[in-house]
């Protein structure tokens, strides 16, 4: 490894700390560090602008945090490495109690590069496109705060699948199914497998279940619902107000997230460890 990024979630205890001995710890080994600006270490940038050729981005924080990463720097295809400063971390691939072992881990090579599929999602108005975007988990429709029952129409590659009445949809990747999706009833899927999670959320009628389809599907939502609030959320990081007769369409990315995995885990040792002990 010859260069590295680091980007934090700026809220979390000590971060600027923990980044600073991290740079220490880096540049010690010739290793040549780009730190988000706010953390004053190594080679500044502002978040979100274009980074130099990077082995890759070290993310300092929480799920939520490297969901933001990865839909700025995803579709660059820069391995991304999350360090855990959250509570469940799904993505984030270390403790930190095991940092130390797993930076000598990076400096040897002694890591892989896993690719995650992504969806892109764009919204329709009259016919013009008002939104898009990419997303590494989900994207989610759900109604405002008011207790009111969104109606929504999907079909998938043109076909009609059902009426929806109830809370809202969440469309996730195999990444996504151990987040929202798995909290509303979807079922957890291997990241190597190519599919979309179709999960209604709270359904007013016992026949609608969560639906799987062909990764390269196209998705799309049609919004009945002629009320105030209702909104598409994208990788629970950004929202965009929908309007009544709006379409949202979702499909397969050309673009991959790149994960850095570190060797000796893989996906069934991290779902035992953060979900299935929690119910111990």
């Amino acid at each position: 490894m010859k260069a590295a990024a680091i980007i934090a979630n700026l809220s979390k205890p000590n971060v600027r700390q923990i980044a600073a001995e991290i740079c220490a710890w880096l540049e010690a080994r010739n290793i040549r560090v780009y730190g988000q600006r706010e953390l004053a270490c190594g080679q500044g940038f502002a978040l979100g602008d274009s980074l130099p050729a990077v082995d890759l981005i070290m993310v300092l924080g929480g799920d939520g945090t490297f969901l933001t990463v990865a839909g700025m720097y995803g579709p660059a295809e820069i391995p991304l490495l999350g360090v855990n400063l959250g509570h469940l971390g799904f993505l984030t691939e270390v403790e930190m109690g095991d940092l130390e072992g797993a930076l000598e881990k990076l400096v040897q090579g002694d890591y892989q590069v896993e690719k995650r599929g992504m969806l892109a999602a764009r919204v329709l108005r009259r016919g013009k496109i008002v939104s898009q975007a990419l997303v590494l988990n989900d994207v989610v429709i759900a109604k405002g705060p008011l207790a009111r029952i969104v109606h929504l129409e999907v079909a998938v590659d043109g076909v009609n699948i059902g009426s929806y009445r109830g809370d809202g949809l969440i469309v996730a990747t195999p990444t996504g199914s151990t987040g929202y999706s798995l909290s509303a009833g979807g079922p957890i899927v291997a990241p190597n497998v190519d599919l979309i999670v179709i999960t209604p959320i709270c359904p007013h009628t016992l026949n609608v279940r969560p639906i799987v389809v062909a990764r390269d599907s196209v998705v799309t939502v049609d919004i009945k619902t002629c009320q105030p609030d209702t909104f598409m959320t994208l990788d629970g990081q950004q929202s965009f107000m929908l309007d009544c007769a709006d379409r949202l369409e979702i499909t397969n990315s050309e673009h991959q997230t790149s994960l850095v995995r570190l060797r000796g885990k893989n996906f069934f040792e991290i779902l035992s460890k953060k979900i299935m002990d929690q119910n111990r």
